[in-house]
């Protein structure tokens, strides 16, 4: 298998991907696992959909590698543990670094547009499983994005 290559650099955001394997459809009945699950860093944004997720880290002076086996190292050991024994997750997961200001907003919008690109709901803001309401409140969105204002969600942002 070819060996990937994954640039670490301190103090920048990261975009990140991670899907179940197999598409299992498990993350929202274990929704605890994946608040657990973030020992040493805790998402600025998210969303959880039934077999991925997407987060916004600041990985200050931590490696995502690291970050990231031990979300997955966590999660699937609490998973384990308490439902079903198997793997969990696929092998990878897809990560970004954020590049500016406007790739940030890209990637935020992304990630809040997401439940409704799945076609699981037409109005972003009545997902319960993410950060929408929380930059909502600190006057980020106004109330009618994702319904009125539009997000394009045709560009490739890892999944």
């Amino acid at each position: 298998m070819k060996s990937l290559r994954r640039y670490q650099l301190k103090n920048r955001y990261y975009f990140i991907t991670a899907v179940t394997h197999n598409r299992q459809p498990i993350l929202l009945n274990n929704i605890n696992f994946f608040w657990k699950s973030w020992k040493t860093i805790q998402p600025i944004a998210w969303v959880i959909l039934q077999d991925h997720f997407h987060v916004m880290l600041n990985v200050e002076q931590q490696e995502i590698l690291k970050i990231m086996h031990s979300f997955k190292r966590t999660y699937t050991w609490n998973y384990n543990q308490t439902v079903a024994k198997g793997k969990v997750w696929q092998n990878r997961y897809w990560d970004h670094i954020i590049r500016d200001k406007n790739d940030f907003n890209n990637h935020l919008d992304y990630i809040h547009y997401n439940p409704v690109k799945h076609k699981f709901i037409d109005d972003p803001f009545t997902y319960n499983h993410s950060s929408l309401m929380k930059y909502f409140e600190g006057g980020y969105y106004q109330r009618d994005w994702g319904n009125k204002i539009r997000f394009d969600s045709d560009k490739s942002f890892g999944e």
